[in-house]
Order: C-alpha cells, then structure tokens, then sequence
C-alpha cells in the first residue's frame, strides 16, 4: 500500500524530515516556499521606502521621522486589527490561495505609488493599501505553514519557512535596499533613484501574487469549514482563547511580532540617522543601515534550522519560554548600544536577530499545534490580531521613545515584555501542560 502523504527529506538519513498533511503536493510546498522566501522580505522593504520618501521626497529633518514613522505604523496595523479576523474567516470560506494573491498585488500596488507622494496624507493612504496588502499576505503565510506539516514536523516546516524569510530579508537588504544608491551613481536624481528602486519592488511582488495564484492547493483543508457561518467562526476563535496554551500564543504573538516590525522599521531608521548625522546623503545612509539589517537577518538564518529541529524535540511551551528569554536578551542588549554604526557591536545584533527568530518561531509552532483543524483560520486571525495589537503599542510608544529617549529605546520596551512572556509561559506550563 501507498504512503498515502509526502515526505519531504532534506539531509541524509531523515535527519529533518518534513511529513505534509494528505492532499499537500510537492507543487504546493515549493509554491509556499517561495511565497515564505519573498512575502517577509518585500514586507521589511517600507522601512527603506518610508525612510527615502520622508527625507528625500518631502524633505522632513532628522528628528521628526521617529514620530511620523510611527505614526504611519500605528495607522498600518489599526487596518490590521480591523483586517485579520475578517481575512481568517475569508479563507476559511473561499480557500487560501486568493486571498494571498490579492495581498501581495495590494502591496505592489502600493510600493508603486509610495514615491508618488505629495504630503503626509497620501503616504499614509498608500501605506493603509499597503497594509491591507500585508495582512492577506502575512496572513496567509502563517495559515497555510499550519495547514501543510503534520504536527510532528511542524517546528522543521516553520524552521524552513522562516530560513526563506532570512534568505528573502537578506537579499532585499543586500540588493533592493541598495537599488536607490545604484541609481544615484547612474546619474539619477535621488527622488528619481528612489522611485525606479520602489517600482522594482512592485513587480517582485507581483510576480508572487502570480506564484501563490497558481501555486497553493486549492480549496480548504475541510469541506464543513465552508458551511460555518461568519459569526460562529469570529466565535470560536475568541473562545479557543480560555485555552491557556492558546492564549500563551495570543500573548507570545503580541511581542514576537512586534519584535521582527521593531527590528525592521527602528534599526533601520537608527543606521538612517546616523548616517545622516555623521554627513552621508540620504542614498548612502540607507545602503550602510541595511547592514546592520543584513547582520541580525544572517544571523537568524543560520540559526533557524538548529531552532526548528529543538522545538520539534523538546515541548512547546518550554519552548516558548526559553525562546522568549533570549529574544529579552538581545533586546536589552541595545542598551549598550553607543555608535550603532559601529563595527564593536555587530555581536549583539547577531544576539538581537538570534532572538527575534526564537521568538517567531515559538510562537508560530504552538499555535500551529493547538488550533484546531476546523478552526485554523479563525484562530491564527485572532492570533495575527494579537500581533498586529502588540506591534500597534510598540511602535505607537517606540516611535515617540526614539526621539524623546534615544534610539535604543523601543529595543529596550520589547526586551521587557518579551520577559513578561517568558514568564507567562512558565505559568501556563505549571497549570495547562502540553498533553
């Protein structure tokens, strides 16, 4: 008799075997690898663009872009918490696949008309596109790498999507974050440079919506999710949360996504100002910021295999808490923080990057563990709400931060609560273990 499932081997002697869910094709794995390698990465690309736009663009000073890059943040993610639910419960009726395609061609759309804007008003419609975009998109991501893996792999499956997240970071901090650079030294005005470097990103991302459009299984895990009813479903995902081990997941995505926008958005914009405080334009601040990007995003790529194959074999919410100390560590490591710029600190955001993917990861694969089947998408949408909520906060209070207390504030803010977690996590060990 046939194995009735796909095993996927990706060292000798089975050694990180990913077993997919029957009905899973390879077509369908290698479609959401792509969409893993590409989504995360184009995503991070707002902080490059918000960044240019503000400075070159509409020529804000130095110390006001803390505030208005946090404040666009914070108008991202409250469409978000109005978006994610809706968008769980959307896939569980109509199927994964164009949802996901439909947020990728929203985010191309507004990395295309991001360099077109006149004053703070557009750029924050485009970034409201943008975020519509970002939760189908992210959405999606996080739903179907729950749906694929058998639960015994399901730490390996997210170890492999998250080093194409890395991969997909790296190379957009390497190549497309330097795009407005190149341009500056053909002769292109920066406005200019940086308009051509969003519209490269703007096909990229179509190209994925094309990817995922075709690519994904179709349909829905269970035919009966398609029969549940709006109401019952938004139900029933707010009421999985009185289980302790998934609302350790609603708490540990309130700081794991906040950990990777902080990463992405505030150390960014800390290389940027820096740059342009010690005299470097616009164009050669973002290229030297992008490395301190590029070493935590290394980072968490080389260690993502070792903290998936430990997740899949020690329990998850030990997991949780342990990933969520170190995650505290590198944040709170920024406090030594004094010329991010330079090079004697690079060992502390290899901890930060180290850190942040503990985190994701953590949290990702006990939900992925506890929602139910029927379930799943109403859940990760409450799970993705808890992170769009977390990241509303931090950024809402970090932006502010930055420039009231200094750069390394916002890291500090999220070292602390990733504490709060961690010891959340010990609690719900002691009253509701992993059966």
């Amino acid at each position: 008799m046939s194995q009735p499932f796909i095993s996927l081997n990706f060292l000798p002697k089975k050694k990180f075997k990913i077993d997919l869910v029957e009905g899973v094709t390879k077509t369908n794995f290698f479609s959401i690898c792509y969409g893993a390698l590409t989504t995360i990465g184009l995503l991070t690309f707002i902080s490059y663009a918000t960044n240019y736009v503000l400075i070159e663009n509409l020529s804000y000073q130095r110390d006001q872009i803390g505030t208005i890059v946090g404040n666009l943040q914070v108008v991202a993610e409250i469409v978000l918490l109005c978006v994610f639910l809706p968008i769980g419960l959307l896939a569980d009726k109509i199927g994964r696949r164009p949802v996901y395609s439909f947020g990728m061609f929203a985010m191309g759309l507004s990395y295309f008309l991001y360099p077109l804007a006149t004053g703070i008003a557009e750029l924050t419609l485009y970034r409201v596109i943008y975020a519509v975009g970002m939760g189908c998109a992210t959405g999606m991501l996080g739903t179907v790498t729950a749906d694929y893996p058998q639960n015994h792999t399901r730490g390996k499956m997210i170890a492999v999507t998250g080093i194409l997240n890395a991969t997909g970071v790296i190379f957009v901090s390497l190549v497309f974050a330097r795009l407005p650079n190149n341009f500056a030294e053909m002769g292109f005005d920066q406005i200019t440079a940086g308009k051509y470097a969003m519209w490269i990103v703007a096909g990229t991302c179509l190209v994925t919506s094309i990817v995922v459009a075709l690519g994904l299984k179709k349909g829905t895990p269970t035919e009966e999710q398609k029969k549940i009813p709006y109401v019952k479903q938004i139900k029933a995902g707010l009421a999985e949360g009185k289980n302790p081990r998934i609302m350790l997941a609603y708490a540990a995505a309130f700081v794991a996504r906040s950990d990777l926008v902080i990463l992405g958005t505030f150390l960014v914009l800390w290389g940027v100002t820096a740059g342009v405080d010690a005299g470097m334009t616009t164009s050669e601040a973002t290229s030297v910021a992008r490395l301190l990007f590029v070493t935590s995003s290394m980072s968490a790529l080389i260690a993502s295999p070792i903290i998936g194959y430990l997740i899949d074999k020690f329990d998850r919410i030990v997991a949780v808490s342990f990933c969520m100390a170190i995650a505290a560590c590198g944040y709170l490591s920024m406090f030594f923080v004094d010329n991010v710029l330079d090079s004697v600190y690079r060992p502390l955001f290899v901890l930060l990057g180290v850190g942040q993917q503990c985190a994701f990861f953590a949290a990702t694969t006990l939900l992925g563990q506890e929602a139910p089947t029927m379930k799943r998408g109403a859940v990760v949408g409450v799970f993705n709400l808890a992170g769009a909520l977390g990241i509303l906060v931090s950024t809402g209070i970090g932006g502010r931060i930055f420039d009231s207390i200094g750069p390394s504030a916002p890291f500090i803010f999220i070292g602390v609560c990733n504490i709060f977690v961690c010891i959340f996590a010990i609690y719900v060990n002691k009253i509701a273990p992993s059966k």
